[in-house]
């Protein structure tokens, strides 16, 4: 299967131990091994040797993400059992009020993708961002399939003013064309990628697949073979998937979503998510300030004067009114 092969061997996760965890309890039954591949309800593991597992879990042992570094305990025909989550040292994942959706764990950076066709969302960038940044990981933007935008200057300077206005240009955006410029594309991505496992978001259809068939040639078919022969993508239209590649590349390829709920944080974790609106709301008359009718808002201040972005304003805005919505309704 080439460079794409889940069999890849890859040290595991050297993150802070804690307990018992990663001492297998003294049963040597039980394996180390990396989660590769989520179906919902079971996973794929690889175990130190190479070998893929298919795991289930009982309990909170079924909160396993594609990235976590787990110990399984095999129960016959390549299936086995989490026994042990080991410590993360990051998650991302969305949530609402009915259940959470983990994309992946021990991350080191995530990939935004996004296009003009179809229309990409700035309020689902705006989310994807807010729950980077609660996880501290850090995120890049690939605005994808540049080449529509070819002698359209004012709808490119529009998008790049728009994406400036959500992300503050604290962002790193790149503008790409996986499709019409995929050389280009590939020598830019490769220096930003090798040596680090990297997890993919965006809508459908704006190139993920694209680009890791372009990165990781065969990725996707490898993919299909091995969850075919485990019997694993049955009765399964989307999961989330790491692939491997040369020089440490690790691409995660998660389904393309259109709703990207946060009911996870707190009102204090998404303050911090937003440090513009917070510094400058420390400086308003009131400590409780809401930064709607309030006199002497600092915030408000900072709309009418154009040193706060109206459009993080309303995500702020609107993400908090979420929040206490869903504390009310518990």
């Amino acid at each position: 299967m080439a460079n794409s092969s889940l069999n890849r061997v890859r040290p595991t996760y050297k993150g802070k131990q804690t307990g018992n965890h990663g001492k297998n309890s003294g049963n040597p039954d039980l394996l180390n091994a990396l989660v590769v591949a989520s179906y919902g309800r079971h996973f794929l593991a690889r175990d130190d040797s190479g070998t893929i597992w298919q795991v289930y879990g009982k309990g909170k042992r079924r909160d396993v993400a594609v990235g976590d570094e787990i110990i399984i305990l095999p129960s016959g025909d390549m299936q086995a059992w989490v026994e042990d989550i080991q410590p993360r040292k990051n998650l991302v994942y969305r949530s609402d009020a009915l259940k959470s959706k983990m994309f992946a764990a021990n991350l080191d950076g995530v990939l935004l993708m996004l296009a003009i066709s179809p229309p990409y969302s700035p309020e689902l960038l705006g989310r994807t961002l807010t729950a980077c940044k609660h996880a501290e990981v850090p995120l890049t933007i690939l605005f994808n399939k540049v080449d529509i935008l070819e002698g359209d200057s004012e709808t490119l300077e529009a998008v790049e003013q728009e994406l400036f206005e959500i992300t503050l240009g604290e962002v790193p955006t790149h503008y790409i064309s996986v499709t019409e410029r995929p050389a280009e594309t590939e020598s830019m991505l490769r220096p930003l990628l090798e040596g680090k496992r990297t997890l993919i978001l965006g809508q459908s259809g704006m190139g993920k697949s694209t680009l890791i068939n372009l990165l990781i040639p065969g990725a996707l078919a490898a993919t299909n073979e091995i969850s075919m022969a485990l019997n694993a993508g049955k009765h399964t239209t989307t999961h989330t998937q790491m692939h491997f590649g040369e020089r440490g590349l690790e691409l995660i390829d998660s389904p393309g979503f259109q709703a990207f709920g946060l009911h996870h944080l707190s009102e204090s974790d998404l303050l911090n998510a937003f440090t513009d609106i917070r510094n400058e709301g420390n400086k308003c008359r009131f400590s409780n300030c809401q930064h709607k009718r309030e006199p002497d808002c600092a915030v408000k201040n900072g709309l009418e004067n154009g040193t706060l972005s109206p459009a993080r304003y309303e995500l702020y805005q609107m993400l908090k009114a979420e929040l206490q919505e869903a504390s009310q309704s518990y």
